[in-house]
Formats: C-alpha cells, structure tokens, sequence
C-alpha cells in the first residue's frame, strides 16, 4: 500500500474512532441516571438530543463493547501512525514488542467483552470462578491494561519523538517531523484525560438472580472544560492530516531530484586582534627594508624585491581571506556522496603521484544519498586532502599514505580521512576549527581553511572532529544525513 495512502487511513481511523468512542459514551451516559442533569453539559448538546438519546433503541452491551473497541482501534491507529513515521530500523529491532502490543490489545477486546464476561462468570467455559476472586482478577486486570495503554501512547510518541530529532537534509522535513510529533502529543493527552478508563467492562453480574447491573462510565469534574476537548481533537487530526501531507510532498521532491534548497551560509568574523597584528607585523618589515634602503639606495637593490615580494604575499593573504570570508550561497540537491568523493581524489591524483602519496580508498557501499551542495563539498574534501599532503611532506614521511573510508549507518554516513603525518599538535587541537588557527607558520598560511570546512559542514547539518591517531597520523571524521 503506498504510504501516504497508509498514513491517511491511519488518520482516518484515529478520527473516527474518537467520535466513535465519544458517541458510545455519549448514549451510555444518556441511559445512566447519575448523569441525567450533566449529560448535555459535557458534551454541549441540547435537552432535546439528550432526551432523545436515551430512548435510542440500543443495548448498554452494545454500547460497552462499541467503547472499548473504538478506545483500542484508537491505540492501534495511534500506535501504527507512528511507526509508519518513524524509521524502520527502530521497529525492526523492536518486532518482539509490537507482536506483543497486538496481542495485548486483542486480549483487552475479549476480555472486556460482555459476553465473554458473563460466559466466564456464569461458569460458560466449564467452571464457576469464586465471586470474589473474579472480581479482583477484573479489578487488577483494569489497572494493568490502563498502565498498558498509557505506556502504547508514550511508545508512540517516543518513536516520533526520535525521528523528529534526527537530523534532516531539508527543513521542511524537518519542521513536518517535529509538528506531527507534537500534534500527537497533544491528541494523545486530550484522547487519555477524557477516556483513560477504557476499555473496561462496566458489568456487575448476579449468577443467584439473574440480574445484570451497569456501573457508570468515569469523567472529569471539569465539565466547561470537557466541552471544547471533542473539538480539539478533531481540529488537531486535520491539522496532523495537513502537515502528513506537506510531508510526503517534501519526501517526493527529494526523491524525484526536483528539489533544490539554496541557503545563505553567514562568514565567521573575524578576529581583529589577529588581523591586525599580523598586518602590522608586515608593514613593519617593509618599513624597516625601506628604511636600510635609503642610507644607501644604489648599492641595496635587493632590498626592493624583499619589498615586493612582501607587498605581494599580503594581497595574496588579503585576497584570500577575502574571498573564505564571504558569504556562501549553498544550492543543496540530492546527490551520491561516494561520486563527489572519487571525482574530488581524481582530480589530484597527479598531487599525489607527484609526492609518492598512496591513496587507498575504502567505500563501504556504491550509492549514498545525501542532500548537498556539490562544490562547496568537494571543496571540503579538497581542503582535507591538501591538509594531509602537506602534513605528511613536512613531516618527510617515510611511508605517505593517505586514507579514505565511507561507513553507512542508519541515517547518517561517516567519511574518515587518515594520513600518517606528525599528527594534531595538542596546543591546538581545542581550537582547530577555529579562524586563523594553524599548525603552519602564519606567514604562509592564514588557519581559515578548516574554518571554512566546519562550516560547510554544518550547514549541511552534519558535523567534523579531528583527533590524532596511536603512533601517528591525523584523523578527521565527517557525519552527513543520508535521505532514506
């Protein structure tokens, strides 16, 4: 069955077993005279329905049964909206508890049924149970299976609940996600403040006599308030309805590469303590040539080159820091992160053949989808490798391995890129994402490129960490969402 068809029936089932439930209790109330002056106050209808209702040619059995099986279509519904949300692995694992819960909810429809109530009673099944001992068996039964169908709500809330806070490629799934699961909450606190009590069996049977007697059904003391609940349920189904939709259309667009999200990624400021002394530092240097330049200027010509060549690498620096501070526009479509991964090693494999650099690579499957940005990940992937090269080159390296492996987990995807450099230094491996922290020398290198990397990463919603390895080597470690 598709799922959105599957989901929209689900919706359908809470909805009208609510108002199933609701009527139900409605016509037993009418037909229980400790209700005879309140019934039209909790449920706001007129004396007229009232009077009518309780002349309605239906049986108190007939109404029993019609509650508690709309009170256990409604957990069922309940329950298997969420799990159609939610994320298979959570249920597959779990496949124990669900076979659990439906025999759970089958044994509530039997044994709160009234026939079987009074078949059993009546000693129908071959024997006569003790009055007493029956009537605590119910008594203890009705505690268990309340508990029960209170803890079948929080599992489903839970299970959206998860689902919610794992973490989505694209906003509007994400906003969806978090508005049905608390939608849900609130149906469910609204459908357990008025009809926690059932299923129950609501019979109390004379085997000496003959005589059936009917205990009434329990409701809050807040009658104003129970008025507008009915109401609010059904406002909160159509809003779950609405938002279900809005999901699936999201899921579609992702699905048939028809969406493209563009996101404006804000630059990090930047330090001007830094930026500062590091300019100055240079201005000084140039003075101070021109300065022993002009005691003797025909004879110190190398001087001006030092000059220029200074004058050069801050425009270079400037120009850089320039254009990895800019905003960046991310256009983020469906794309296999595997592919941007062997296109970004071909296109330096000639840097690598160059420096003896071996390169191994360790894909853990051949289509991972992830919503990106193309460029600004190969980009990523770019930094990192140019990052590893030059750690191990500086470090002359005997052996130069450079390694890369994809491992696919549930709902998101680790890319590990290893090197067999001198490793992090600890002096700043706190602050190694932070701007214009290196582990090269300031003259040559500015610290914003994995700067630049953490926060290409993070607009994606993934993260980055870094830490050395035993012996040596570096470690980076990249998560993405994957789409399901």
């Amino acid at each position: 069955m598709n799922k959105t068809l599957k989901q929209t029936l689900l919706a359908a089932g809470m909805l009208f077993s609510f108002m199933g439930v609701t009527a139900f209790s409605m016509v037993y109330m009418a037909k229980d005279n400790n209700y005879n002056n309140t019934i039209y106050q909790y449920f706001n209808i007129s004396k007229q329905l009232y009077f009518r209702l309780i002349y309605l040619n239906i049986s108190k059995d007939s109404l029993i049964n019609g509650m508690n099986l709309c009170s256990l279509l409604f957990l069922l519904c309940n329950f298997s909206l969420a799990r159609a949300n939610s994320s298979k692995a959570l249920f597959l694992v779990r496949s124990r508890f669900r076979i659990f819960l439906y025999l759970f909810l089958c044994l509530q429809a039997l044994v709160y049924s009234t026939p079987f109530y009074k078949l059993l009673y009546c000693g129908g099944l071959g024997f006569l149970p003790q009055p007493i001992a029956f009537r605590n068996f119910y008594r203890i039964f009705h505690s268990i299976t309340v508990a029960g169908n209170l803890g079948i709500l929080l599992a489903g809330f839970w299970c959206l609940l998860i689902t919610a806070a794992k973490k989505e490629p694209v906003r509007e799934l994400r906003y969806s996600k978090w508005s049905l699961a608390l939608i849900d909450i609130g149906i469910c606190i609204v459908y357990s403040y008025m009809y926690a009590a059932l299923p129950d069996s609501f019979l109390w049977v004379s085997r000496s006599v003959g005589y059936t007697a009917y205990q009434s059904l329990k409701m809050s003391y807040y009658i104003d308030f129970m008025q507008l609940l009915p109401y609010l349920v059904i406002l909160f189904i159509f809003i779950l309805w609405i938002n279900l939709y809005r999901y699936e259309q999201a899921v579609r667009k992702v699905r048939d590469e028809d969406y493209v999200f563009s996101t404006i990624v804000a630059s990090s400021e930047i330090s001007t303590r830094v930026f500062s002394h590091y300019v100055k530092n240079e201005l000084l240097g140039i003075l101070s040539e021109t300065e022993w330049i002009m005691k003797d200027p025909s004879e110190r010509l190398d001087g001006l080159a030092s000059i220029q060549k200074s004058c050069t690498e801050v425009y270079e620096r400037l120009d850089e820091l320039q254009r990895n501070s800019n905003r960046i526009v991310l256009n983020q479509s469906i794309n296999n992160v595997l592919d941007i991964l062997k296109r970004t090693i071909h296109d330096n494999r000639g840097i690598f053949d160059e420096n003896g650099i071996e390169i191994l690579y360790f894909p853990d499957s051949e289509q991972i989808p992830v919503f990106c940005d193309p460029y600004f990940m190969r980009e990523v992937f770019q930094n990192l490798f140019m990052n590893a090269v030059d750690a191990m080159l500086s470090a002359n390296s005997m052996e130069k391995i450079l390694t890369v492996k994809t491992t696919l987990y549930e709902n998101q995807v680790k890319i590990a890129v290893s090197d067999t450099g001198p490793g992090i230094s600890p002096s700043v491996m706190n602050r190694l994402f932070e701007p214009f922290i290196s582990t090269k020398s300031t003259k040559y290198n500015w610290g914003i490129g994995l700067s630049f990397v953490k926060r290409i990463i993070s607009s994606h919603n993934g993260k980055i960490e870094a830490r050395n390895l035993p012996g040596r080597g570096a470690l980076f470690e990249i998560y993405l969402p994957v789409l399901e």
